[in-house]
């Protein structure tokens, strides 16, 4: 069977992981980091199929190694000729979208320095920055502020990235955001740009980086989620069953019909 494409009857009788083997090698050996699968596949898959999306999540297999925290099948994958900066059909993400949502600062910040846009929005009108608020990542809300994202944009329904951690209860991520906006508004409001036409807003005691100590020194209240951070992460396995959450639009259309797995928790 060829390495991309077996075509839509292959499916009946076959499980998920069989399905994902035969018709998308690529986005397979990327969620499994499997660097050398990848590699012999890249040598004999035509550039198109890098573009290729799959029938469970609509992803290329950029966005499944931007995902999972495969940073060397991400690189590889670009140096084949994938697009970075591609936008999903289905819900308009790219790849710095997933890897804010899925936790991983390395993959978000070598897409940045690549290129890659950080302030483009999906469908439901929310940046990388949003996504990383949804699931609560604080480490990657600091790699996107520290490259120029705007933590004040709304989405759709009106809401800013601080609501959104709000309301998923992450509250070191709420606090760091709106500390960033507060910061960014007064010292706008009297001093114009600052530092050579660049504004600064990062509030003193906030420490801006990918590492995994916390960003901010208040205590946390109790019953309240804890910001996820690097050493927080790495639950990467798909298990069968679960809907993967936070990265669909609000009214829950499109969702895959055969499922792979746990995207995020």
């Amino acid at each position: 069977m060829s390495a991309v494409g077996a075509g839509a009857g292959v499916e009946a009788g076959f499980s998920s992981e069989e399905l994902l083997s035969l018709r998308f090698p690529l986005h397979r050996a990327c969620r499994d980091g499997d660097l050398a699968a990848l590699c012999s596949l890249l040598q004999q898959t035509p550039r198109a199929h890098l573009a290729a999306e799959d029938s469970f999540y609509g992803w290329t297999p950029v966005h499944w190694a931007a995902h999972f925290g495969k940073l060397e099948c991400l690189i590889q994958l670009v140096r084949a000729g994938a697009t970075l900066d591609v936008s999903t059909t289905r819900y308009a993400q790219t790849p710095a979208h997933v890897a804010a949502f899925g936790g991983h600062p390395q993959c978000l910040l070598w897409l940045i320095q690549a290129g890659a846009s950080i302030n483009k929005p999906d469908c439901e009108g929310e940046t990388p920055v949003h996504k990383a608020a949804r699931s609560g990542s604080l480490d990657c809300i600091s790699a996107l502020v520290a490259n120029g994202a705007q933590v004040d944009l709304r989405n759709a329904s009106g809401l800013t990235a601080a609501d959104i951690a709000q309301t998923q209860g992450f509250q070191e991520c709420t606090q760091f955001l709106l500390n960033l906006q507060n910061c960014h508004l007064t010292r706008f409001h009297h001093n114009g740009t600052l530092n050579g036409g660049h504004p600064s807003i990062f509030p003193n005691h906030i420490s801006v980086g990918t590492n995994r100590k916390r960003c901010l020194e208040d205590s946390e209240p109790l019953g309240v989620k804890r910001a996820r951070t690097a050493a927080r992460l790495g639950d990467d396995s798909l298990t069968e069953g679960a809907v993967p959450r936070g990265l669909w639009c609000s009214d829950g259309a499109g969702f895959p019909v055969l499922l792979l797995g746990r995207l995020a928790i």
